[in-house]
């Protein structure tokens, strides 16, 4: 049993759930709490990963929905880019 079926079977989202929902979400005053959720499922399953050895394409895909994430936030959310110089 893989770790999102464990937590589908209890209730839980997998990270990828919740992520899909930020990033699918419209209404402005949900985007905030949404965005800090998956960060927290995100950084979780990498907490996760490091404990265990998993694929290489499951670190890949948290790495790219975590700079989805940043996008949304800098884009949408207005808050500073601190990338820039």
């Amino acid at each position: 049993m893989t770790n999102s079926d464990h937590r589908a079977e209890h209730g839980q989202m997998s990270w990828r759930d919740v992520f899909t929902a930020a990033m699918a979400e419209k209404d402005p005053q949900k985007l905030n709490d949404k965005v800090a959720a998956a960060e927290a499922a995100i950084f979780e399953r990498l907490q996760h990963l490091t404990q265990n050895s998993h694929s290489r394409e499951e670190r890949l895909a948290l790495r790219e929905a975590s700079e989805a994430l940043l996008a949304l936030k800098t884009e949408v959310l207005k808050f500073p880019d601190w990338r820039q110089d």
